[in-house]
């Protein structure tokens, strides 16, 4: 009786450690978990619905118009070099470049194109500058397109002879060897006005080496030594001390007191 009293004292002490599970915990621990999954599931859905939204921070900025036209002009300023007129480009370059510049300092978050502008600013001026440093010296020093320059130098006579330069010769008008009439050639030389009778509008005046005057009045010249010039069409031109450049058809009248006379198209 003692054995079984002590079985059972020992199997109502295992029932006791049993612990039967409370519903409401149980209902509790699922909610939880189900709560759980659904916020993880909320979560992928919007981590996955913000990958496909465009980047809010994108930093994006349009090119200024002005920017490009400035380049553009800023290669048209090469046309310079061509003629004087073409400067209209060079300047229009600079004020466009300019313009762009301060309005992309200004919207430095909206525009971009500073560089391009600098550019165009830059090979504006360049080129004008250097277009019409070109088109200065062409009009100072070049010989016009289709005359051949000589010099006073070429156009005296032989010492023994006083015969007038072969070379000469062959440039202004004369028959040919057929009796063939042939025109002269456009020659261009430089001189100093001289023995002209007004100050303004000169038509007619006589062209020599120097200005250079003896102690005892003006320097005895030789025939060869001067050209009659007369202009042509409507131009005509002011008395000058500094060296003048005429460009025309020569001809020599071996009979006259001044062998030499030229027809001027040209007058620098």
């Amino acid at each position: 009786m003692c054995e079984t009293f002590s079985r059972t004292r020992v199997q109502k002490k295992s029932i006791d450690r049993i612990i039967v599970p409370n519903y409401n915990d149980s209902m509790g621990d699922s909610n939880t978990r189900r709560r759980g999954e659904f916020d993880d599931a909320l979560k992928g859905y919007y981590q996955d619905h913000d990958e496909v939204l465009p980047d809010e921070n994108t930093d994006y900025r349009s090119l200024a118009a002005e920017s490009v036209g400035s380049l553009i002009l800023g290669f048209l300023s090469a046309l310079t070099f061509v003629s004087a007129l073409f400067v209209i480009f060079p300047i229009m370059g600079i004020v466009l470049g300019a313009t762009a510049i301060r309005k992309i300092l200004r919207a430095t978050q909206e525009l971009e194109g500073l560089g391009v502008a600098s550019v165009g600013v830059g090979l504006s001026a360049f080129l004008a500058i250097a277009g019409m440093t070109y088109q200065v010296y062409m009009s100072q020093y070049e010989i016009p397109f289709g005359y051949v320059e000589i010099t006073f130098s070429d156009l005296q006579a032989d010492p023994k002879t006083g015969r007038i330069p072969e070379r000469i010769l062959k440039m202004v008008p004369h028959l040919d060897e057929l009796g063939n009439m042939q025109e002269g050639t456009n020659v261009f030389i430089e001189g100093y006005m001289y023995n002209t009778r007004k100050a303004t509008e000169n038509r007619y005046f006589t062209l020599v080496p120097s200005l250079e005057q003896s102690a005892f009045g003006p320097l005895t010249r030789s025939p060869t030594q001067m050209i009659e010039v007369t202009l042509l069409g409507d131009l005509s031109v002011s008395y000058r001390t500094s060296p003048v450049k005429v460009g025309g058809v020569l001809s020599v009248n071996s009979n006259s007191d001044t062998p030499y006379s030229l027809k001027a198209d040209f007058f620098r």
